[in-house]
């Protein structure tokens, strides 16, 4: 075995070779850069003299104009030369899009090196020092837009006076970490939570590492394992003997813990060329016995910091550890006038050592890597912005100690990769032999039979695939593998489940399905309950439709995205109408046979991702897996008993819940059963699905190798990557072969529309059966039954259009499990309802409506009241069926079934 695995080791690190000697594989710079404008400056003096520049002063955004307030700077003399600080109280706004500062007010007191963080509802700034004494008071700065002006608002006061901490937020809560002051220690970390701010500031675990740690960076961003983490790295902390020293290392802290039950874990220290930084923060050590450190210790103190996208954070500025700890050393070693002559020769040197790389750390593989430099001298506590239209603002700070700079500018993230004209070609190529296809059976008149069942003469593999297709698509493609990105491979045992479903389903159900010669499988409800139930369950699988719409036509979406530069709106509103188009007048036997080319191209493509990620890993396949395996992302069996997480209970639960939901109630799988010759062609059709869903564990691997390739190449990850279910189209557009990343996205592209075209046929098949033909009867005319049908692929077209523009436009951090609850919700109780009909033969119609009812009200109760403990997302399809049925046997004990004839007309037919 370990033979076998040393050549295939061997045999990807060739195809790497070869791929990078063809110059189709590249590693090299980032595909996103920051292009920066030119500098413009503060407003001048109060006096009308030119502007000085501020050091620290308060900073953030709000209703799009960016904030700066108070700040301290040396304007009569330099501080060399013994100059006076001055603390001030100015407010200064810059609305969106320009470069000249307005005076927007002033605060209540002058104040500077306080924190700040940017909030919904304003900046929130805390503490700092007024040249007299340390503060302790707290304040919401927004920006008034009637009045031109920026409002001060009291907070609670933060539990003792501070400087030199840091702050960072998520949304309406806000974190202060270190600092120093008449009390604190600088390691303290306390929260304040702005929709309820009678409860004041509460304190959460405090900073390992060294006491008294001040101008640590802080900030909030999404890391791995799904979770959202508080961050603290780097700053100087202070001995006993009064020297200080510079501190490389960093802590996280999840947000999903209660607050104060939390631990903090060491994150990565800052790397440079491989070169990791000293770890220099042991107590009680004497200043002058520090070490200095090495070449590749990145200078943080001072910095300021920017979280970009969905889990990547920016460093500018800072002073050189190497330099500021040398200083520190000589002046811990000096006294009297050689103290002062070493602190002037300090101030009065323009330090070049300062920071001039951007530095980039990226929460998720827990790596640093540069992503260029700053064109301009870089600064020491500055102000850096997000601001709203997604680019960073610079203001302000120190080039030189005491010197402060008034210069701002802003930078914009640019692409450097534009999408080949031969990805272009295959695509084009690729589209035509589609849009063929779509004609060839767009030419043939259709009856109603044809358009919804193929005539029956589909052949059983092309069935099969089919509903492989239908089931995954995108969802497969994209979403499984950003969810074993971010996570690990959990939720993988579900696959296996799909083995136990043909036995089920070919002994109980497809006899119903097949002998009933259904075109809806809604139809056997009225058979077996009365209309209410057919009717009911027939909209509900609609509103799932439209969901299920949503997430497959949103994820291609970030794809074309990322790889062409489309906006992500326009591309969801494309897809969607080249879908409708293409299957309002195709029908079913078009979205079969589309179906199975776009599987075969869409798992061929899976492989070759696999091998692609596996090669460019450092070390290969082996190095990808000691790499996946030391960071936790191998993760499979989980036997803890709670149940509110993926744990290996939860996923076969859940992983057979929902695949009996699906194969036994879904109209977009059952209407394929029904495109066979036969019974015995619909079941071998279903049992080929069993070794395609197996095959998908590949795409549980690509995700892995997403972690391992982009923890060996950080800086090939687009800094700006939105959500995390754009990673692998990051991949598609930036590190695929030219060509080969064409027919890849053209083959998802197309796969998106003929998956989308399955669930819009079996959604307008539904609607047309159970209610058009259903309450027309004989006057519903095959014609019109096609024209109807292709009427509702338009409605639910467009609807599913909406909800994909929704997703595009709201936070959130795995659509997979956003698509399971779906699921689970929307579907469960019609899975009960076919087996109570088919099982439990004392229900009726009025027990199955109640087990119904009773399902959606603990499943969407369940998912929407803020409950402390709430059982995990995969478990919302069993508590559905469960739920279903528990309530339908209680109603069916007081009003049993009494429809007459239903016996002969099912179970005997079923024989």
């Amino acid at each position: 075995m370990s033979n076998k695995f040393f050549r295939l080791a061997g045999f990807l690190k060739k195809i790497r070779v070869l791929l990078f000697l063809a110059g189709v594989v590249v590693y090299g710079s980032p595909p996103v850069v920051l292009e920066w404008t030119e500098g413009f400056s503060l407003p001048p003096q109060s006096d009308g003299s030119a502007a000085v520049g501020l050091g620290a002063p308060f900073y953030g955004e709000h209703n799009g104009v960016a904030l700066l307030a108070g700040g301290s700077n040396f304007p009569e003399m330099p501080l060399v030369e013994g100059g006076p600080k001055r603390y001030h109280a100015e407010i200064y706004a810059l609305p969106a899009g320009q470069t000249n500062w307005l005076q927007a007010g002033r605060l209540k007191g002058p104040a500077a090196e306080g924190m700040s963080a940017t909030t919904p509802r304003g900046v929130v700034c805390v503490g700092g020092g007024d040249g007299k004494e340390t503060l302790a008071r707290a304040f919401l700065l927004t920006w008034d837009a009637a009045r031109g002006q920026a409002v001060e608002t009291v907070l609670p006061d933060f539990p003792y006076a501070v400087r030199l901490g840091g702050a960072a937020s998520r949304g309406n809560r806000v974190y202060v970490a270190g600092g120093g002051g008449t009390e604190a220690l600088g390691s303290e970390v306390w929260t304040l939570d702005l929709d309820d701010l009678a409860a004041g500031w509460r304190a959460l675990p405090p900073l390992p590492g060294a006491k008294g740690r001040m101008q640590a960076q802080a900030f909030v961003q999404n890391g791995d394992q799904k979770k959202t983490l508080l961050y603290v790295v780097g700053g100087y902390a202070r001995h006993a003997d009064g020297g200080v020293y510079s501190l490389t290392d960093g802590y996280a802290y999840d947000l999903s813990q209660p607050d104060g039950s939390g631990v903090w874990r060491p994150v990565s220290p800052a790397v440079i060329n491989g070169k990791i930084s000293d770890q220099r923060s042991e107590i009680g050590t004497p200043a002058s016995d520090l070490r200095p450190p090495t070449s590749g210790a990145w200078p943080l103190i001072g910095a300021k910091c920017v979280t970009v996208g969905d889990q990547h954070v920016l460093f500018f500025g800072g002073l050189d550890a190497a330099y500021f700890d040398d200083n520190q050393r000589k002046m811990a070693a000096l006294t009297g006038d050689a103290r002062d002559a070493q602190r002037i020769a300090y101030q009065s040197k323009l330090p070049s050592s300062w920071n001039r790389r951007v530095l980039a750390y990226h929460t998720v593989t827990d790596r640093w890597f540069e992503l260029g430099e700053v064109p301009f001298q870089p600064t020491v506590a500055g102000a850096s912005i997000k601001l709203s239209d997604g680019s960073v603002l610079l203001a302000s700070g120190e080039i030189q100690p005491g010197i402060r700079t008034p210069v701002c500018t802003v930078g914009r993230f640019v692409a450097r990769r534009k999408f080949h004209p031969l990805n272009w070609a295959v695509m084009g190529v690729y589209f035509a032999g589609l849009a063929g296809m779509g004609v060839w059976f767009m030419r043939k008149k259709k009856s109603a039979d044809d358009f919804f069942r193929g005539g029956g003469h589909i052949p059983w593999w092309a069935a099969g695939i089919s509903i492989v297709a239908a089931m995954s698509s995108s969802i497969s493609f994209l979403a499984v593998p950003a969810l074993a990105y971010i996570s690990d491979w959990r939720y993988a045992p579900k696959i296996f489940c799909m083995a136990l479903i043909p036995p089920i389903v070919i002994g109980y159900y497809l006899p119903f399905f097949r002998k009933l010669n259904l075109t809806c499988a809604y139809e056997y409800l009225e058979l077996r309950f009365n209309l209410a139930c057919r009717l009911f369950a027939s909209l509900a699988f609609n509103v799932y439709m439209v969901a299920r719409v949503s997430v497959v036509a949103y994820l291609p979406a970030l794809v074309v995205s990322a790889t062409t530069g489309m906006d992500v709106n326009l591309c969801i509103v494309c897809v969607c109408l080249l879908t409708i188009l293409y299957c309002a007048s195709g029908g079913i036997e078009a979205v079969i046979w589309s179906d199975v080319v776009q599987c075969l191209v869409l798992l061929g493509g899976a492989f070759m991702l696999l091998i692609l990620l596996m090669s460019g890993t450092d070390g290969g396949v082996a190095g990808a897996f000691n790499s996946a395996y030391h960071a936790g992302k191998l993760r499979i069996l989980d036997t803890a008993f709670d149940f509110s997480q993926p744990v290996i209970w939860v996923v076969l639960i859940g992983g057979f819940s929902e695949c009996f939901i699906t194969y036994t109630s879904d109209q977009c799988v059952i209407q394929r059963y029904m495109t066979t010759k036969d019974l015995k062609a619909a079941g071998r059709s279903l049992w080929l699905s069993v070794p395609f869903a197996v095959i998908g564990l590949v795409f549980f691997g690509i995700g892995t190798g997403l972690f391992t390739y982009y923890r060996s190449h950080p800086e090939r990850l687009a800094v700006n990557m939105p959500k995390a279910d754009s990673v692998l189209p990051m991949f598609m557009a930036n590190d695929l072969p030219v060509g080969v990343a064409g027919l890849v996205i053209a083959g998802l592209f197309a796969a998106t529309i003929t998956t989308l075209a399955a669930n819009l046929n079996s959604s307008a098949t539904a609607i047309t059966s159970d209610f058009f033909v259903r309450l027309k009867r004989e006057r519903a005319t095959d014609s019109s039954q096609v024209r109807f049908a292709q009427l509702f692929t338009v409605l639910i077209g467009l609807a599913g259009m909406a909800g994909a523009l929704t997703l595009a436009n709201v936070e959130m951090r795995a659509v997979y499990d956003q698509f399971l609850k779906f699921i689970g919700i929307l579907t469960s109780g019609l899975a009960c309802l076919f087996m109570l009909g088919i099982f439990v033969r004392r229900v009726g119609a009025a027990a199955a409506l109640s087990g119904l009812a009773a399902n959606y009200i603990v499943c969407i109760g369940l998912d929407r009241l803020g409950l402390p403990w709430k059982p995990h997302l995969l478990l919302y399809g069993a508590i559905g069926i469960i739920t279903c049925l528990v309530v339908a046997v209680a109603v069916s004990l007081i009003f049993p079934n009494r429809k007459q004839g239903i016996d002969d007309l099912v179970w005997k037919k079923k024989n």
